[in-house]
This record gives structure tokens, C-alpha cells and sequence, in this order.
């Protein structure tokens, strides 16, 4: 049985995937500051707050970026990933409701997944990218 090569992505298509890598990895940045508001061991980590700032400006970013990956081929998993953005900005805001009024770590835990889950949907994108083309690993210096 023979394996059947990827298509390398069409230079055409080099400007969406790198739209889409920049709107990935910010949504990547956002999820780790927020996640690192979260109490381990014994130091007393940042506020809630600056974690759902983060996201909300890494959402916000994002959305700004979206369009520019957007390919019919791709359409499903595009707009998934714009729900996806509305709903970790929900979260945001409910998880500043839980912070504001609770101390109990499960209630927060929740309230975090809540806002990180979703943005899983970026991971799913990236893999149907990835499922249709060999994406170049470095991007084009423009001369």
C-alpha cells in the first residue's frame, strides 16, 4: 500500500495560512496568561482579571485577523472558530463574576474551562489545515 503525498499549500494560499497561524497563536498567548492567573503551590498568582484581559484583547485580535483566512474550503471550521470567539469573551465575563465572588478553586476551574475550552476549536482548524496540505514552515521575506 502506497501513502499519498499531502499537496504542498498553493502559494496562493501562503497569505490564509499565515493570517490563520498569527490569529492561532495569539488565541495561544491569551489562553496562557490566563491560565497562569490560576493558584499552584504556594505562590500567589495574578488576578483573575488580568487573565480575561488578556483574552479579551487576544479575541479582539483575532477577530480583527479572521477574515483574512477565510477560504470556502475552510468555511466550517472558520466559522467555528468565530463562534468560538464569542463564546471565550462570554466566559470572560461570566469567569469575572465567579472570581469576584467566590474563593473555591472548583468554581473557578470551571469558570476558566469555560473560557479555554472553546478556543480548542483554533487546534481543530489547524488540523484540517494540516489534513489538506503540507503548509510551508517558514513565511516568504518579501524583497
Amino acid at each position: 500500500m502506497m501513502f499519498r503525498r499531502k499537496p504542498d499549500l498553493p502559494p496562493e494560499l501562503h497569505e490564509h495560512w499565515w493570517a490563520f497561524l498569527d490569529c492561532a497563536e495569539v488565541i495561544e498567548g491569551g489562553r496562557r496568561v490566563l491560565l497562569g492567573t490560576l493558584p499552584t503551590g504556594r505562590v500567589e498568582p495574578a488576578p483573575i482579571g488580568v487573565g480575561t484581559d488578556a483574552v479579551r484583547r487576544a479575541v479582539a485580535d483575532a477577530r480583527d485577523w479572521m477574515p483574512r483566512w477565510h477560504l470556502d474550503e475552510l468555511d466550517a471550521d472558520w466559522r467555528e472558530c468565530m463562534d468560538a470567539l464569542d463564546q471565550a469573551e462570554r466566559g470572560c465575563d461570566e469567569l469575572d463574576e465567579v472570581a469576584a465572588t467566590t474563593n473555591e478553586l472548583e468554581e473557578l476551574l470551571e469558570a476558566v474551562q469555560d473560557v479555554v475550552e472553546p478556543l480548542d476549536t483554533f487546534a481543530d482548524a489547524e488540523r484540517s489545515w494540516r489534513r489538506r496540505y503540507r503548509p510551508p514552515r517558514q513565511r516568504e521575506v518579501a524583497s
